[in-house]
């Protein structure tokens, strides 16, 4: 179920031996050791503490059979209804190609960055920023290819006055030798440039502070033209558009289809005076406090999304079924999507210089007080990669080192990220999605400590986060890092948290974007950890919590769950083998607000939501 260190040719095996010893304090929290393969692979099982038994991948990737277990009604229902009736969300088509095809390996052409034409030299400490980016823009111009990086290590952005680099055309891949420190290394040297840092996709990427603060930025184009107009509402769940004009559309067009909330006056916001975000928030009650969820924030919602098949003149049928009911009154329009396709980064290692100390929020200062590293840089300025307006793109077998952000994503879709290994010292936020649908995560390890290892945040929708795990336990009160599952507000809606060891829900997000999460999140087999103390306290057993009572039903922590509206828990346990609560019940059940099954109850029969819906949809599919 878990990442597999040695994923890579010809790794030094006595590296592994190192790791093994490094990483023993860890087995403490419920991991047990496997050993080396016939592959010479090292691996993990993943223990379940209250069944005792244990899953384990092949090298190629699949898991051993499940044992028979018990199977939720939800799922039943699912099948017995179809997924487009049922009140449980589809996820099957996330990730690369909609999940349809499994990520390339690109052969090239090559442009290897070592080449005198470009110049970057591994391991002579100086600046291979300028090189590897003229090797980036070859490829590019080239129609594509791959970016090569002999083992060794590269410094990147050695100074402030070097710019990030970028990517930003299609085909362009980026490929190490491997992602130990005796494979290919990116080492990031200084923060990036201070500005002004906004809601995640908010203005254009090439403005945003964090996007100059990455290692890598990939930077689709933000231009956009209208191709047609809905002339009919879809209902959630279906696929059949009727639309004004199908003559600028053809089948396999990635589209972006803009939606605008009818009733919110960004001069005058009012809580009362809101249409979409009610939709994707019911039955949580907005006050005045959210002055951004029913303001200018929310004001627009968009998807991205491909097209099926041209009907007639004025039908299509789109690749995947609608998330909500996009209303005529929402002005549903289709435009072009211009941004990158094809982008891929792998079996490289991001490291940076970040020296830690870290405080969530908080500048880190001197015995005498002064400010050695301000609040802003803690938080933003140390990131691996900056991902907006890209699809069909991949990042695999990458760790990241030293880094107070690891992945963000703003304005992207149909991407998936496998095989990571977050490490080095505490910091901002390990993998956060926002204004983004369809983006897969799988296999992901978090042994360095995070505010928010995971986070879905600003209407992100259809984001998928499975088989991973953190690998420490609990919260840390002085730097705020903890174990937790971030949705950090503006209602991201419907996306699945799945097969995941060592989690619980801990969101962010300041009160005015709050409820934390839009309608039908779905929390499917995780394992909680032992010590959960987010917010209300360790003596607390709650799985799902927050800071911001208010507006809940009771106004108090017993509802705190309803900042999730409409959500799924599904075989929720804890790694003690305690019993975890929703809404202080440890009972199933189902209400208005929340779908509680299997609560505390071993051997689920369905262990990934996400695979069974994939392998589903591949065997109904003629």
């Amino acid at each position: 179920m878990f990442r597999k260190f040695n994923n890579h040719r010809n790794r030094p095996k006595f590296a592994l031996i190192l790791l093994t010893a490094l990483l023993a304090p860890q087995l403490t929290l419920g991991y047990g050791l496997s050993g080396f393969n016939e592959f010479n692979e090292f691996r993990f099982n993943v223990i379940n503490p209250v069944s005792a038994q244990a899953t384990e991948l092949t090298a190629d990737n699949s898991a051993t059979p499940a044992p028979a277990g018990w199977i939720p009604n939800v799922w039943k229902n699912h099948l017995a209804g179809g997924s487009a009736s049922s009140p449980l969300p589809d996820f099957s088509h996330a990730g690369y190609a909609m999940g349809d095809r499994s990520i390339p390996d690109v052969p090239g052409p090559v442009f290897d960055v070592t080449n005198p034409q470009f110049g970057a030299e591994p391991d002579d400490n100086q600046d291979d920023t300028l090189a590897i980016q003229a090797a980036i823009d070859a490829a590019g111009i080239a129609g594509g290819g791959v970016v090569f990086f002999p083992r060794g290590r590269y410094e990147i952005r050695k100074t402030a006055a070097v710019p990030t680099l970028q990517i930003t055309r299609d085909q362009v891949i980026l490929r190490g030798e491997g992602d130990t420190v005796f494979g290919t290394v990116l080492h990031l040297g200084s923060p990036g440039p201070t500005g002004n840092i906004r809601r995640l996709g908010s203005v254009p990427a090439k403005k945003e502070a964090r996007s100059g603060a990455a290692a890598i930025a990939v930077l689709g184009s933000e231009q956009q033209e209208l191709l047609t107009s809905f002339t009919k509402s879809l209902e959630r769940g279906q696929l059949d558009v009727e639309v004004s004009d199908t003559s600028r559309l053809f089948a396999g067009q990635l589209v972006v289809i803009h939606f605008e909330d009818p009733l919110i006056d960004i001069d005058h916001p009012e809580p009362g005076k809101v249409d979409i975000p009610l939709q994707l928030t019911r039955p949580f009650r907005l006050t005045p406090d959210q002055v951004d969820t029913f303001g200018k924030a929310a004001k627009n919602l968009s998807w991205i999304v491909r097209i099926a098949e041209i009907v007639d003149r004025k039908n299509i049928r789109l690749a995947k079924p609608a998330r909500f009911d996009q209303l005529l009154r929402y002005k549903p329009r289709i435009f072009t999507f211009s941004g990158v396709q094809g982008v891929g980064i792998e079996n490289l290692r991001i490291e940076s210089s970040w020296p830690g100390n870290y405080r969530h929020h908080k500048p880190y200062e001197g015995e005498d007080g002064t400010v050695i590293r301000t609040a802003k840089e803690q938080d933003y300025l140390w990131n691996g990669l900056w991902i907006s307006h890209a699809a069909d793109g991949w990042v695999r077998n990458v760790t990241f080192k030293n880094l107070t952000q690891g992945i963000i994503v703003s304005h992207s879709s149909d991407c998936t990220m496998t095989n990571l290994l977050f490490e080095g010292v505490d910091g901002h936020a390990g993998i956060t999605i926002g204004r983004s649908n369809d983006i897969l995560v799988s296999r992901a390890d978090f042994f360095a400590r995070l505010v928010h290892p995971v986070s879905v945040t600003m209407m992100a929708s259809g984001n998928v986060i499975t088989n991973s795990a953190t690998r420490y336990d609990g919260r840390n009160d002085t730097t705020a890092t903890d174990a937790v599952i971030d949705l950090h507000g503006l209602f991201p809606f419907e996306n699945l948290f799945d097969n995941l060891r060592g989690f619980y829900v801990c969101p962010g997000g300041d009160m005015s974007v709050l409820p934390h999460g839009g309608v039908r999140n779905v929390f499917w087999n995780i394992i909680a950890p032992r010590h959960m103390s987010c917010y209300t306290g360790e003596t607390d057993n709650e799985f799902a919590r927050t800071y911001a009572t208010k507006g809940t039903s009771s106004g108090t922590s017993a509802t705190m769950f309803e900042h999730l509206p409409q959500a799924f828990f599904v075989g929720i346990q804890r790694r003690s083998g305690e019993p975890v609560t929703i809404g202080n019940s440890i009972l199933d059940r189902q209400t208005s607000w929340l779908n509680v099954e299997g609560l505390n109850r071993p051997g689920i029969g369905i262990e990934s939501l996400y695979q069974a819906q994939v392998n589903n949809r591949r065997t109904a599919s003629p």
